[in-house]
């Protein structure tokens, strides 16, 4: 069992996550991390254009996966979460 942390990037801001979830491995943490993308844009007051990331990261700072938030479709389908994958470089690092 790891903690895995899921920080936000919300209109180029860094909203970290210093509780984070444990999980038994990295895939578990990120299909969290895509149900919570998921979550927030199908949230009613979700500004699609607010460029909204959800980051996985693991205990040692390594970034596991990226989600990009999208909003909800209007016909019932469900939202994408785009996934993209690299290092993690911590809040003051580029992202």
């Amino acid at each position: 069992m790891q903690r895995y942390y899921f920080p936000i990037i919300h209109n180029g801001r860094f909203q970290p996550d210093s509780d984070g979830e444990v999980f038994g491995s990295a895939d578990l943490a990120g299909q969290y991390g895509a149900r919570v993308a998921q979550d927030i844009g199908s949230d009613p007051d979700y500004d699609p254009f607010s460029e909204t990331v959800v980051v996985v990261v693991d205990d040692s700072g390594t970034e596991i996966a990226r989600h990009r938030v999208e909003e909800r479709r209007s016909d019932g389908g469900e939202p994408s979460s785009g996934r993209e994958e690299g290092l993690w470089r911590g809040g003051s690092g580029p992202v």
